[in-house]
């Protein structure tokens, strides 16, 4: 087993490489960043054996992640900081926890465990999805080495600090700064300047845990529910659309075996476009749409196909609406805040959450010895999370599911089956009493 293959493991601390002015050493939070949780975001980057790989060496790597890490954290200074209640991160340069793991076995063993202890090995121990204690700091890594020469790099953020997006970026500038030591980043952290802090409660999702499966879908067998999906009136339905409604629906069905529960499904969504805002703007960032579900009727793909489009539209109406007045845009950005507390005071919803990665520059991500041949997120312990990515070429969309149970999972593949045709990647192996069919036929 890739666990008990560990061949060494050391720990330093990664400091900023230039200190952060004191003029800046107070980083205050938005009222977004007030209501996200300190979980962190968890992903992974599996760099096979090539010859830039070899002509680099091992310990030339290191020195260059490392390097390289120092830079991109004084740039995004407030990474390098430690939380303060929830209030404000402060700017004191402590740094990034920094692991180096080797391992006598090859990478693809971890690729294809189906031990969640095996998978999660590529991460500082105890991290992924946990929220950042007081002696922890907001980014840990972790460089792994394998002894069939290839690498995975695990990289911890807190939500606290930045949402899908802020990670992208920050985990693709850093390794532009590996490529190109002389690069120069301005992120510009101006969070707190467009939705100044209100003391919103930090939201601490209860973790669990669950059954989680990636399943692979085509763009044309995505294409093939366009039919469908356009009934509603939508015009033009996007892969993104198709897919959330197509999971949601699966885990409906899934989670209502026996008697149906409304439901709500939320949609994040990326308000920098929105705003608009440069990309190179961290922190959260994100709102969410939501689609309540009351009773079974309401299950019909093409219905919840068009609640999302109709959810998107009404986003950026309310938006264009805002114009210039700063007031005005607070507003808008705080209603659906309200609006969720207000749909969860009134009702018993079962809950369904979905994050896209779709179009994100994940597989660009590359520190001087080419891309990645596989991006992962370890396993969640939120139960009906659905995250959404791209593969390497671009042609397929890859779900990670997590439910509550095998069951569960069984009733929704079972359900998805009927549906539409889908994958399970080759590093994912299926128990035979799931007793159903998952060839590629696509």
């Amino acid at each position: 087993m890739a666990a008990s293959a560990l061949f060494s493991l050391s720990k330093k601390i990664i400091k900023p490489f230039s200190p952060t002015p004191f003029s800046e050493r107070i980083y205050k939070f938005s009222f977004i960043d007030q209501f996200n949780s300190t979980q962190y975001i968890p992903l992974a980057f599996f760099y096979p054996n090539n010859k830039r790989v070899t002509s680099i060496g091992p310990n030339d790597m290191c020195k260059i992640i490392e390097n390289s890490l120092s830079k991109a954290l004084a740039a995004y200074y407030p990474f390098a900081g430690t939380l303060r209640d929830n209030v404000h991160i402060e700017c004191n340069d402590i740094g990034a926890d920094f692991y180096k793991a080797r391992f006598d076995c090859p990478m693809s063993e971890i690729l294809k465990s189906q031990d969640r202890n095996v998978k999660e090995i590529v991460y500082p121990k105890d991290i992924p999805w946990n929220v950042v204690a007081p002696n922890r700091e907001l980014v840990t890594v972790q460089l792994n080495q394998f002894d069939c020469g290839g690498i995975a790099l695990g990289a911890c953020v807190s939500h606290k600090i930045g949402d899908m997006c802020t990670f992208n970026r920050f985990i693709n500038d850093w390794a532009a700064i590996a490529r190109d030591s002389n690069l120069n980043i301005r992120p510009q952290f101006i969070g707190s300047s467009i939705f100044p802090s209100t003391n919103e409660p930090v939201n601490e999702p209860p973790r669990e845990q669950c059954v989680t499966k990636r399943l692979t879908f085509s763009n044309r067998t995505l294409k093939s529910l366009l039919s469908e999906s356009s009934s509603s009136g939508v015009k033009n339905p996007t892969r993104v659309e198709i897919l959330t409604a197509l999971l949601y629906k699966c885990g409906m069905t899934a989670n209502s075996s026996r008697l149906f529960k409304p439901s709500v499904l939320f949609q994040t969504i990326n308000l920098r476009p929105i705003i608009p805002l440069p990309e190179n703007t961290p922190g959260n960032f994100s709102s969410s749409l939501f689609v309540p579900t009351y009773v079974e009727e309401e299950m019909k793909l093409s219905r919840l196909v068009s609640e999302l489009r109709k959810g998107k539209q009404r986003f950026f109406d309310d938006y264009k609406k805002c114009k210039e007045d700063p007031q005005d845009l607070i507003c808008t950005t705080m209603s659906p805040f309200q609006e969720i507390r207000t749909l969860f005071k009134n009702n018993d919803f079962d809950l369904y959450r979905c994050s896209s990665m779709v179009n994100y520059s994940l597989y660009d991500v590359d520190f001087g010895w080419g891309q990645p041949s596989k991006v992962r997120m370890v396993d969640s312990q939120l139960r009906n999370i659905f995250l959404l990515f791209d593969d390497k070429k671009g042609d397929r969309v890859e779900a990670q599911v997590s439910l509550d149970e095998e069951g569960t999972m069984s009733a929704f593949l079972r359900e998805m089956e009927q549906i539409i045709e889908f994958e399970l990647p080759p590093d994912e192996e299926i128990s035979s009493d799931e007793e159903i069919r998952m060839e590629a036929r696509c």
